[in-house]
């Protein structure tokens, strides 16, 4: 499938580059940027970054951009998706904390909604966000996102020493509305 590029009024979504792999490597060892994600990915490798940008931009089933800002490359965004049921489930990161809380993710999620709901004809666009993570759901309910329910003490985040719960967030076609 062939990524479109993406333009909000201050946030221009590209496909991924091999070369966003050092970006993504500085990102992923930054503990303060993975607070509420996936620890698995910390320490990553700059080789095993760049497979996985290879491997992602193959996939017929994902679509994944990189999010710039004024021409500086600051995180990601990406759909997995599930096309018999027209589903995409949605994630997102800012790696570049000086960009954090200035409402990009917001318009990025119009973006990716858009894409989804009237390109790809999607009926259900979903994700998953650590309850902890305050700022995140706020950012979610302010795009229209509804929380369907809580998986409770899913995992151990090792960096919070607690254990974590992963709301359930979702938009449907018919609610989303531009």
């Amino acid at each position: 499938m062939k990524i479109p590029a993406l333009k909000g009024p201050r946030v221009i979504l590209r496909p991924l580059k091999v070369k966003d792999a050092e970006n993504y490597v500085r990102w992923f060892s930054d503990k303060e940027v993975m607070k509420y994600f996936n620890q698995d990915v910390w320490q990553i490798s700059l080789e095993k970054e760049k497979t996985a940008i290879r491997k992602m931009q193959r996939n017929k089933d994902s679509v994944n951009w990189a999010i710039e800002i004024g021409g500086k490359h600051i995180g990601g965004t990406g759909l997995k998706l599930d096309k018999k049921n027209k589903v995409a489930a949605w994630g997102i990161i800012i790696g570049e904390k000086d960009h954090w809380g200035k409402g990009y993710a917001v318009e990025i999620i119009n973006l990716c909604a858009d894409y989804f709901f009237k390109k790809l004809k999607g009926e259900r666009f979903e994700l998953n966000v650590e309850m902890g993570n305050k700022k995140a759901l706020k950012a979610y309910k302010k795009a229209g996102f509804k929380l369907e329910g809580v998986v409770r003490n899913y995992g151990y985040n090792k960096l919070l020493k607690r254990k974590i719960s992963y709301g359930i967030m979702s938009i449907l076609k018919d609610e989303y509305k531009k």
